[in-house]
């Protein structure tokens, strides 16, 4: 703030130069003038007492010149002067002056793109409250992220330290909405998923850990609020529509907030769907066939202290 005052400051008085030394040289004229008085007062004759006031006073083009410096005058006009002698010297080799250009461009734009995913993937991952209250869990002595079933359930029934803990993993399925059908990617998700993230949903409702029943017990789907504009033209009625999803069909029952890209760092879902409903949306036989397998990631928010 400091600095934007400076430069409104400096800018000012550049823009107001000449009245600004016209008031400097009215300013230096006045000293010499009531030093001259006060030498006339004295017996002087008034040629000589302005000749003497000017001698005191010192060199006239000398204060003239600091009071401009000190106007900062100088720093703008010094400015100028090199982007004319910049422009210059860029107009006399044009094909110099392409390539620069090309290059400043090319390196800003590469520039920011990288920090762009940088910010997105990495400096800001999750857009849910309190993120940074959310871990992986890991086990065993090589750190393994993807975990089973079982040792879900275990953990968030046995922990002591998180306020949740929600089980999630992406699978491509196939969905007709009545425009023919199409590959998509979805989330599977625990029932708390969303509970535990903390995040209220754009249209509808989503799911909860009360519509799971057992397997295939509750054959819901969240839209991401970008495949709800892609795909159904943000059409607010889409809630309570039946969508076939590998065949079978679910009931769209809410769109995610349009700022939510899901927890996976290098993946967007188009959907949610519930884990318990793996078996039609993956076609195997249940999670219970999969349990020992390792398939899921886990994250657990932490509780306050």
């Amino acid at each position: 703030m400091k600095f934007l005052a400076y430069f409104r400051s400096v800018a000012s008085r550049f823009f107001h130069r000449s009245q600004m030394e016209n008031d400097v040289e009215e300013e230096l004229r006045s000293h010499i003038q009531h030093r001259a008085d006060d030498l006339t007062h004295s017996g002087l004759s008034r040629a000589e007492a302005e000749r003497r006031a000017s001698i005191e006073f010192g060199g006239y083009e000398k204060f003239r010149q600091e009071s401009h410096e000190t106007l900062g005058g100088n720093f703008i006009e010094t400015l100028l002067q090199d982007v004319r002698f910049s422009l210059r010297v860029l107009c006399k080799s044009p094909g110099f002056t392409m390539v620069a250009i090309l290059t400043l461009a090319l390196g800003i734009g590469a520039n920011a793109v990288v920090f762009s995913v940088l910010n997105a993937l990495v400096l800001r991952p999750l857009n849910v409250p309190q993120s940074q209250n959310l871990y992986m869990i890991e086990s065993g002595k090589d750190k393994q992220t993807l975990q089973s079933y079982p040792d879900y359930l275990d953990l968030r029934d046995r922990n002591h330290l998180f306020d949740g803990l929600i089980a999630f993993n992406f699978s491509p399925a196939g969905i007709d909405s009545g425009r023919g059908p199409s590959r998509i990617w979805l989330d599977e998700a625990s029932g708390n998923y969303f509970d535990v993230l903390g995040i209220q949903p754009y249209l509808g409702r989503f799911f909860h850990s009360s519509d799971e029943h057992g397997f295939n017990s509750a054959p819901y789907v969240v839209l991401s609020y970008a495949y709800w504009r892609s795909h159904f033209q943000g059409d607010p009625g889409v809630v309570g529509r039946t969508i076939q999803l590998n065949k079978f069909p679910f009931t769209v029952i809410g769109v995610a907030p349009p700022r939510f890209r899901g927890t996976e760092l290098f993946f967007m879902p188009d959907l949610w769907a519930p884990m318990v409903d793996q078996q039609q949306i993956e076609g195997w036989n249940g999670l219970k066939q999969r349990g020992e397998g390792r398939s899921i990631w886990i994250i657990g928010r932490l509780k306050p202290g």
